[in-house]
Formats: C-alpha cells, sequence, structure tokens
C-alpha cells in the first residue's frame, strides 16, 4: 500500500519538508513578493519582508546565500539581511531591513 504524500501549500517543489515546520506550510496569508524554485519573499504576519530559503534546512552555502541576496536585490534597492531565527529555528529565513528602517526584531 502506497502512502499519501503530504501537498506542501507552495506550488514549486519543497526539498526535506518537515511536516511540523511552519514555513515549510507557509500559507500565503500575507503579500507575497516572489516566489522562485529557491526562496520566497513575503511580508511576515508581523509586517515586514522576508526571506524563506524553500529546503528545510538551518544553514546556506555561500552559493545559496549569494541567489537569496540576488533575488532579494530584485525588489529592494540597499538591504540587509538579518537572520533571527527565533521562533522557527530549524528553517533558514531572513528578516530584509532597508536601509534606513528602525526594525525592533527582538521578538521574531
Amino acid at each position: 500500500m502506497r502512502k499519501k504524500m503530504k501537498v506542501s501549500t507552495y506550488r514549486d517543489t519543497w526539498e526535506r519538508v518537515d511536516r511540523d515546520c511552519m514555513l515549510c506550510r507557509m500559507e500565503k496569508k500575507t503579500e507575497w513578493y516572489v516566489e522562485t524554485p529557491h526562496v520566497v519573499i513575503a511580508e511576515k504576519l508581523s509586517g515586514g519582508p522576508f526571506v524563506v530559503w524553500k529546503e528545510h534546512t538551518k544553514s546556506l552555502t555561500e552559493e545559496q546565500m549569494s541567489r537569496v541576496e540576488h533575488t532579494v536585490g530584485v525588489f529592494f534597492d540597499e538591504f540587509e539581511l538579518t537572520v533571527r531565527m527565533n521562533m522557527v529555528p530549524d528553517h533558514w529565513h531572513a528578516h530584509i531591513q532597508q536601509s534606513g528602517d528602525g526594525i525592533d526584531l527582538s521578538e521574531e
């Protein structure tokens, strides 16, 4: 008997999806800037943009990070990526801070 595969809420293919990970099960509850085969750039529920790597992993290689920076750079001119994986510690994501933003990430 075959097991049914869980369908992700993302429309593209995901690697190593974790059933209990809120970023692997991320739903479109906010504005999404873009979804590529590797990343999603969206607004957080609390406001402000963030980028999510579409593989369930804690860290990125240099090549993957370059891909993230390139994709974010298409939508934001001057930005800084702040990696604070407090609420979802097992799935790489970063908060996108634009120059001059006084964003408080202490609760993220």
